[in-house]
């Protein structure tokens, strides 16, 4: 059991690390492969990783497993996919980078596989630790599996969205739902998703002082707690799943929306997106359900055939017209130097002075991006090499500014600086000055782009059935 325990505590120290990487890339751009959160993230992994493996080895000891018997073992079985999934994520992730350019997106294929494995390594810890008996070591793993669940939206908890935030909330009641349904499946004890919150509200609060003392931005506490608490009164009187295929999400919009405003560097959902993020909450938990337990079979066959089909069209309807992000860009591309900025923020309005360190450009703009939303302006030469402009942006939030100078003969080079509309700011700073990487599309880029999201999806899938005890009705 020390050996689960510490694997699933190595883990929770694994998920900081990615807020940190986040924070740093949000406030200061590019970072080396050995920066400090890179470190950290994988030196915990491979902790969490080793201590797996010798549970693993232990177990197949312990039982006289031979090689054919440790095969089809499925908490061995799923402990070497989950691991195999994290090690294939970084090579692939490396390799988009070097074929198809620069990506910063936390959705983007070889960065969304890497999640999921995380969270099936998670899913298995906790199951391998009922498996031995549970007690406290259970509440460890439950918060774990909760916490993993939530590192989609982690640029939405930080304010850095690169996708509208009608996203927010649906993504969050997804991964929530699935981690509850998870929980409750291996963790039969009352209160079990409850205590499980409180392991992921304790670490948040322990990730902000320390982010805050790094002088790096911070994310929001997360009010899981909230939805954990009506989530564990309903199901006293309501003991089937399917239940939190309505109350997560009605439980999410009623913890989150009006906490968003008021929390540090949390996304808010405008009044005019409560709706359309509920219906898709509402799908997406139904999506979730589906996969993880089956059709109820108390439903009748039209009822379940138009549920279905509603739920599908309602997540991907809106997918199907949504744009590449280009929201949070950590800096990366070929070193062209430095720029001096001074951005005044009064409001919705952003005054900005550049002063590129080499700059041959005929040709300057201002480029602000957040969520999706890009808005342009020129930059107007003012002599010495200063560039000064200014624009209005249409919300407040975290918006990234850049500067990008173009001309003929020479390369595009750019430079960015984060900055908070609504807010009173004025910033002096050294920022990179870079040539940005190229984008490439194309049929390789779509065919890693299915083979990527299938294999997340397929892991996924079998994560969420994992363990069920009373198999779908397809599969009776």
């Amino acid at each position: 059991m020390n050996r689960l325990i510490t694997a699933a505590a190595s883990g929770l120290l694994a998920l900081f690390s990615m807020y940190w990487d986040d924070s740093l890339h949000t406030d200061v751009g590019r970072d080396t492969f050995w920066s400090a959160p890179h470190a950290l993230l994988y030196g915990s992994l491979t902790v969490t990783l080793a201590a797996t493996a010798w549970w693993g080895i232990g177990r197949i000891r312990g039982q006289g497993l031979g090689l054919r018997g440790a095969a089809t073992d499925p908490l061995l079985r799923w402990a070497v996919v989950s691991a195999g999934s994290i090690g294939i994520s970084a090579p692939a992730d490396a390799a988009w980078h070097t074929a198809f350019g620069r990506d910063a997106v936390l959705w983007s294929p070889p960065h969304l596989l890497a999640v999921i494995a995380t969270f099936a390594l998670a899913v298995t810890l906790l199951r391998a630790i009922a498996s031995e008996g549970g007690g406290l070591p259970m509440t460890l793993g439950g918060g774990l599996v909760l916490a993993a669940s939530l590192a989609p939206v982690m640029e939405y908890e930080s304010d850095v969205p690169q996708f509208s935030a009608v996203w927010f909330l649906p993504a969050a009641t997804a991964g929530t739902t699935l981690a509850i349904v998870l929980i409750r499946r291996f963790d039969t004890r009352p209160w079990a998703v409850t205590r499980a919150a409180l392991v992921v509200t304790a670490v948040r609060l322990a990730v902000i002082p320390v982010l805050a003392g790094l002088g790096h931005s911070t994310p929001i506490v997360p009010p899981v707690l909230a939805v954990a608490l009506v989530a564990d009164l309903v199901s006293r009187w309501r003991t089937s799943p399917w239940w939190s295929a309505l109350v997560v999400p009605l439980a999410v919009h009623a913890a989150y929306v009006p906490l968003l405003p008021v929390l540090p560097h949390g996304t808010t959902v405008a009044a005019d997106q409560v709706v359309p993020s509920l219906l898709l909450s509402l799908g997406g938990s139904v999506l979730i359900l589906l996969a993880a337990e089956g059709l109820p079979q108390t439903l009748l066959p039209p009822i379940r055939t138009a549920g279905l089909t509603v739920a599908v069209l309602t997540l991907t309807l809106p997918l199907l017209s949504a744009g590449r992000a280009a929201a949070h860009d950590p800096g990366q591309g070929t070193d062209a130097g430095q720029a001096q900025w001074r951005a005044t923020v009064r409001g919705s309005r952003v005054d900005v002075t550049v002063t590129p360190e080499r700059s041959t450009s005929d040709r300057a703009t201002l480029v602000v991006r957040r969520a999706g939303k890009k808005l342009t302006a020129p930059l107007t030469p003012s002599g010495n090499g200063v560039y000064q402009g200014n624009i209005t942006v249409s919300e407040s939030g975290r918006w990234f500014v850049y500067a990008t100078f173009s001309g003929s003969g020479a390369s595009t080079t750019e430079s960015w600086i984060p900055v908070e509309a609504g807010s009173s700011q004025l910033l002096r700073e050294t920022r990179p000055l870079y040539v940005p990487a190229p984008q490439k599309d194309g049929a390789g880029r779509t065919a890693a782009t299915v083979a990527l999201y299938g294999l997340a999806a397929a892991i996924l899938l079998t994560i969420a059935r994992s363990g069920r005890r009373t198999p779908s009705p397809a599969a009776a």
